[in-house]
């Protein structure tokens, strides 16, 4: 991704960062690299794995706030389908479904709050604050804005599966449920039960009814 935008810059943009890179790794660098850009767009020759680190690391200084994010959005997600999932098994009584919906709502809550979301190690981190050009300020608004977007939309899609749970548990003979909230950091599974009636009350329900 750095690399593409790399090869779309403008020309201004390119003066830009081949001055920084100049800064870094010298003249003799900066020369080959002029040479041999045209040679790396065309893939005619092949970019060495230290020369894209070096020059990925020079990008930053010609990427608008837009950009940024969307990196930093794209680090996120990245660790996000990384990292160990938590998983919650949540069972709702369907003749008193209240409690279990009340706990399915704070199990939600736990998943969907930005810090359970992101958490970032310590090396991801550092992409971050790479990427804001090790300034903590800018690199902390960027995660908090990634973290906030990715927050609505797990409760967004969250809220919008238990509807369909609850308009289930609302009709006078529910079907029973297993149903799965997914969310990028688990998920929560649930399902429904009704409890049997003690013997008594089944002989009775089942001579008179009810």
């Amino acid at each position: 991704m750095i690399i593409q935008r790399f090869y779309t810059a403008t020309s201004n943009e390119i003066e830009l960062i081949l001055r920084v890179y100049a800064l870094e790794h010298g003249q003799s660098a900066l020369a080959y690299a002029r040479k041999t850009l045209p040679k790396w767009k065309s893939n005619a020759t092949k970019l060495s794995g230290q020369t894209k680190e070096r020059l990925v690391r020079c990008v930053p200084e010609c990427l608008q706030a837009n950009e940024r994010y969307d990196i930093a959005k794209e680090i996120c997600l990245f660790y996000e389908s990384k990292r160990h999932k938590k998983i919650a098994h949540i069972s709702i009584n369907t003749d008193e479904p209240q409690e279990g919906l009340a706990r399915v709502y704070d199990t939600i809550q736990s998943f969907y709050e930005a810090r359970e979301i992101i958490e970032l190690p310590e090396d991801l981190t550092q992409a971050i604050s790479w990427l804001a050009k090790d300034d903590v300020t800018i690199a902390r608004a960027l995660l908090a804005k990634v973290e906030q977007e990715s927050a609505n939309r797990v409760e967004k899609r969250a809220y919008g599966d238990l509807e369909v749970v609850e308009s289930f548990l609302a009709k006078e003979e529910p079907a029973q449920i297993n149903q799965t909230i997914e969310f990028p950091n688990g998920s929560i599974s649930l399902s429904t039960y009704t409890p049997r009636k003690p013997f008594l009350k089944r002989l009775v329900s089942s001579i008179f009814g009810g």
